[in-house]
């Protein structure tokens, strides 16, 4: 028996997602089997099923190392934020020119 990798569809509009794998010896078989184990209670609008050996798996992991830092798309990268503007804030009125956070902020009706 072949293995068959199911995907479906909740909504018409969304896109088709991985649901789980069945083993049927064919692909009409396959379907079969997927509408009574997964879409039995009308969980879904489509369903379709793929062999997994038709899949193909990337062989290099390498592939997804980065060699640019980009961790500032993260959240991660915001990590420590808060004390940073604490210490700029800190800083300017140092410096003479915290009177600048008192300025009412544009478009909050003149509230801080």
């Amino acid at each position: 028996m072949a293995t068959y990798e199911v995907f479906g569809r909740r909504k018409w509009e969304d896109n088709l997602e991985h649901c789980g794998t069945v083993h049927a010896p064919d692909h009409e078989t396959a379907l079969l089997l997927v509408r009574e184990t997964h879409f039995r209670h009308n969980e879904g609008v489509e369903y379709a099923v793929v062999k997994s050996e038709h899949l193909h798996v990337m062989q290099d992991p390498s592939l997804l190392e980065r060699t640019v830092d980009m961790s500032y798309r993260l959240q991660t990268g915001f990590s420590g934020f808060r004390e940073k503007r604490q210490k700029a804030r800190e800083a300017a009125k140092a410096r003479g020119r915290g009177h600048l956070q008192e300025l009412p902020v544009p478009g909050r009706g003149g509230s801080k």
